[in-house]
């Protein structure tokens, strides 16, 4: 049977009742303040948000606006996801009918084409026609696929027609030209690609939006949020700007620092320097210490010089590590939850975990394994002092999370439009 450790398997270790209790007696006032923010900042058509949970603070480290992985979703939950499709899609226009998918090139990937499968299942089943294509010929390298062209301002797909165009194609390698000067709306919009969008602009948007959320509930900030820090472009292979990254990263040890002696968090700080734009787990590092960071070797300064598709690796953003204290009870493997939204709807998520990777690691990476979260108890039970640290408790203050940082992508896509 799957179990994982719930909260107050390990609050007797770290402090974090204020965080729980707070968020759970204030959960109307939470529910409110989120209605009103999605009226001026719709949420982005779909999203996946990777979580951190280390007992003492719970925080996003990734927000994902092309998510795969709908395969490793609850598949008890299917009614969940068509309504939240369904309702996504209405807000756009009740007319559409025909839906067509640019997926990543990677089609060979059975992984990923699982997630697509189930992606199409659900969307199928929410009462729209889909297709899935490529941008590119996938034995031609980077030819844009015969398959799709321009017809009097639509995009059309061999006869296909669609009434919306929805990317899950992350776009890292740019945006190209057959996207441009097409009348049906594209989801989510193109410019939130890895091309123009970036990491620390996200996490500032989160920032500015949990200073002000947490005034609501009278916390620290940080118990929400990982610190970060960026600086300009870094080439690790030569070395250039690697000053400005240990400047950075000397504030940042000390930030962290500062919080642990004042939580009393008997814990070594950890940095993740990551790729400022980009996914798959690529370009990402972990340094414990400024000895280590400029100590690099060759193969660690290698894996850090490229991205997905073989992009040059020029801007990074160094994030404030946060361990992972939840683990599966029988082996330990380290969990993380990964939470998925059609819009602001919450349609549930999964565990993600590794067998060979500590609390302090990247957990995605290959080895990984995954096991649905039960999201159908993502509610709360407030009254009852007992219950607090409950399973379903839990499921709801990281719901509350991952709401904080849709709405942060949010606000890059308002700016995007306007």
């Amino acid at each position: 049977m799957f179990n994982v450790k719930t909260i107050a398997e390990y609050t007797k270790t770290f402090k974090n009742e204020k965080l729980h209790s707070e968020i759970i007696k204030n959960h109307m006032k939470i529910e409110a303040w989120f209605r009103n923010q999605w009226i001026k900042y719709p949420a982005p058509f779909y999203s996946s948000i990777d979580i951190r949970n280390s007992g003492y603070k719970i925080a996003p480290v990734d927000t994902n606006l092309f998510p795969a992985g709908f395969n490793n979703l609850d598949k008890d939950l299917e009614f969940l996801y068509i309504s939240a499709a369904q309702h996504a899609f209405e807000r756009l226009s009740p007319n559409l009918t025909k839906i067509l998918i640019i997926s990543e090139n990677h089609t060979r990937n059975k992984f990923y084409q699982s997630s697509i499968d189930a992606l199409c299942n659900i969307l199928s089943k929410s009462g729209y026609e889909i297709k899935v294509t490529t941008l590119y010929n996938t034995y031609n390298g980077e030819e844009i696929n015969p398959a799709l062209s321009h017809d009097r301002g639509f995009l059309k797909y061999d006869n296909f027609v669609p009434d919306a165009i929805l990317l899950n194609n992350d776009l890292s390698a740019g945006v190209p030209s057959i996207l441009n000067n097409i009348s049906q709306p594209i989801l989510p919009d193109k410019n939130l690609g890895w091309t123009n969008r970036s990491k620390t602009i996200h996490f500032e948007y989160y920032s500015d939006i949990v200073s002000n959320f947490s005034r609501i509930l009278e916390i620290d900030s940080w118990l929400i949020e990982p610190l970060f820090r960026n600086c300009g472009e870094i080439d690790f292979k030569t070395k250039q700007g690697e000053d400005c990254l240990v400047h950075h990263a000397s504030r940042l040890f000390t930030l962290i620092k500062d919080k642990y002696e004042f939580y009393k968090i008997n814990e070594k700080p950890y940095i993740m320097i990551k790729a400022d734009s980009g996914t798959y787990g690529m370009g990402i590092m972990q340094v414990r210490s400024i000895d280590e960071l400029t100590s690099l070797n060759r193969k660690q300064r290698t894996k850090m010089s490229k991205t997905k598709g073989g992009n040059k690796l020029n801007k990074v953003i160094l994030q404030e590590g946060i361990y992972s204290n939840e683990n599966m009870k029988h082996d330990n493997h380290v969990a993380e939850p990964v939470i998925y939204a059609f819009g602001s709807n919450l349609v549930g998520g999964f565990y993600r975990l590794h067998d060979a990777k500590n609390n302090s690691e990247n957990l995605n990476s290959p080895g990984m394994t995954f096991h649905p979260i039960p999201f159908k108890d993502a509610c709360i039970s407030p009254n009852n002092d007992e219950l607090i640290y409950s399973d379903t408790n839990k499921f709801y203050i990281y719901g509350v999370i991952a709401r904080l940082a849709i709405l942060a992508a949010a606000k890059e896509l308002y700016n995007v439009e306007t």
